[in-house]
């Protein structure tokens, strides 16, 4: 998604003119050209725009640069990419493309990839924006196919004759597949700058292929992964699009380690404008049906459900993750037999850190940097960056309410804790629990190598609990600021934890 936008990105680079109306011109077809050529630099037959009615054949053919990396580094080949451009007249363009995209990649001895996929998509990019203000594609028969080799020995100095190199050995194969993929997208200017986008997106038909080799002549041991898709959300708001894209063009202009070295100081302006990169951030996703076929058997979840957010660098930081498994099945005979009635089938946590400073840090970073330097960050002075993370010492980490539950019981818990690291945790937190008379009878049912430590301590768990008002088990933690010993229903443990 982001190849795709990228490339029509960089028609915001220079000012758009009435010379780009409809139809089609050469003159509009040469302006093009320059524009995008901006981005991938001055290397010949990369680019090629040709007018087309009412629109703009665009074709970029990655060859001739991919030409430039060593072969013995890697061998890299991109296919060649079309896109159709449109001018609506009103500042906005119409983005279509109806291809096949395949890639390979080639670190010798190393790594080796192969993937293809049929791509359609139709948008309106918006020149004000620098960004979509609308896009919906398809990606269908998305194909990976990847092989990993061992790390080559490094040669002995002491010995006298050298052997040759033996063939690399293949450690792993991956065959991944994914029948289709379905993405919708729609952009808008931010209320605080930049610009906020949404997001939704499918998957069907998930099929993955492990086979993992365990030594020379030892037997693979083969993974099958499967689902029948997945689906979920996206937001940002605040995208600092116009400043991400000018860093790219920067680097475009700037290709090697000696002109970025020598122009350091135009790149910590560029960084500086790109900040805070985005506002905040969040993405959602459901697995359905997951399956994995294991030489043990196979292991299953009816559903996985993880929520992920975060902030740009700014002075309010965040950090949230929110995990949700159910439907856990596991092959039989892999559990000993008093484990299965126990096993969890729903497990859920979430949780929250924030009161940190990105954007303090960055700051530091951007303008403390010398690329010319042995060590580019020597300046900076770790206690200080800390500080500017947590200027108070320590942030906040918040779990929500969330829970552990099986058959016959269910643990639910939450905390709000202040911590850091020149300061002892403080804050609380709430377990509450039913059902436990399962969880230890099943202890008390095994043999005593195998849970005796678990039902002692759950045994002790138990004798500090206080009674809920509809009989489950309370654990009420309270961890006092500035230190000294934290309470469990009131009652004091251990010795006070403050520093010195």
């Amino acid at each position: 998604m982001f190849l795709r936008q990228g490339l029509v990105a960089f028609l915001a680079i220079c000012p758009v003119s009435a010379a780009w109306a409809v139809p089609a011109t050469e003159e509009g077809a040469l302006r093009l050209r320059g524009v995008f050529q901006t981005y991938f630099g001055g290397t010949e037959g990369v680019v090629s725009v040709t007018p087309q009615g009412e629109s703009y054949e665009l074709r970029i053919d990655p060859a001739p640069l991919l030409a430039q990396v060593p072969a013995e580094q890697a061998q890299v080949s991109v296919s060649a990419l079309t896109y159709q451009l449109t001018d609506n007249g009103d500042g906005s363009w119409g983005v279509s493309e109806d291809q096949t995209f395949s890639w390979s990649v080639v670190v010798p001895k190393m790594f080796e990839q192969k993937g293809s996929t049929k791509v359609e998509s139709t948008g309106i990019w918006d020149e004000a924006l620098m960004s979509f203000r609308e896009q919906t594609s398809v990606m269908t028969d998305y194909v990976i196919d990847s092989v990993q080799y061992a790390p080559p020995l490094a040669p002995d100095p002491e010995a006298e004759a050298q052997e040759p190199p033996a063939e690399p050995q293949v450690i792993s194969r991956d065959h991944q597949r994914t029948a289709r993929m379905e993405m919708s997208l729609t952009g808008a200017p931010g209320k605080a700058g930049g610009v906020d986008q949404a997001m939704s997106f499918t998957a069907e038909g998930l099929e993955q292929s492990q086979e993992i080799l365990m030594g020379p002549g030892g037997q693979p041991m083969q993974i099958q992964i499967t689902a029948p898709g997945y689906d979920g959300s996206g937001q940002i708001t605040g995208a600092r699009t116009e400043g991400m894209l000018s860093l790219l063009a920067w680097f475009v202009a700037h290709p090697s380690g000696e002109l970025i070295k020598g122009s350091q100081d135009a790149l910590r302006d560029k960084l500086s404008a790109a900040m805070p990169l985005w506002d905040d951030l969040s993405m959602d996703a459901t697995v359905r049906d997951l399956k994995i076929g294991s030489p043990l058997g196979e292991f299953g979840l009816a559903s996985t459900k993880v929520t992920i957010g975060m902030s740009g660098a700014t002075p309010d930081g965040r950090l949230q993750e929110q995990v949700a498994l159910s439907g856990v099945t596991v092959p039989e005979g892999v559990l000993p037999s008093w484990v299965a009635p126990i096993l969890p089938q729903e497990v859920t946590l979430d949780f929250t850190a924030s009161d940190f400073d990105l954007a303090a840090p960055a700051r530091m970073l951007i303008e403390g940097f010398d690329l010319t330097a042995e060590e580019p960050f020597a300046k900076l002075v770790p206690e200080q960056l800390q500080a500017a993370l947590l200027p108070r010492g320590s942030f906040d980490l918040k779990l929500a309410p969330s829970q552990i539950k099986g058959d016959g019981y269910q643990i639910d818990y939450r905390a709000d804790v202040a911590a850091g690291p020149a300061a002892p945790p403080s804050g609380s937190a709430l377990i509450t629990a039913t059902g436990l008379d399962k969880v230890e009878e099943a202890l008390a049912a095994a043999p005593p190598e195998q849970a005796g430590q678990p039902l002692m301590m759950l045994r002790m768990a138990r004798a500090m609990a206080k009674p809920g008002a509809s009989g489950e088990n309370v654990w009420d933690i309270q961890m006092p600021e500035g230190g000294g010993p934290f309470t469990i229903n009131g009652q004091p443990m251990g010795p006070a934890t403050s520093q010195p």
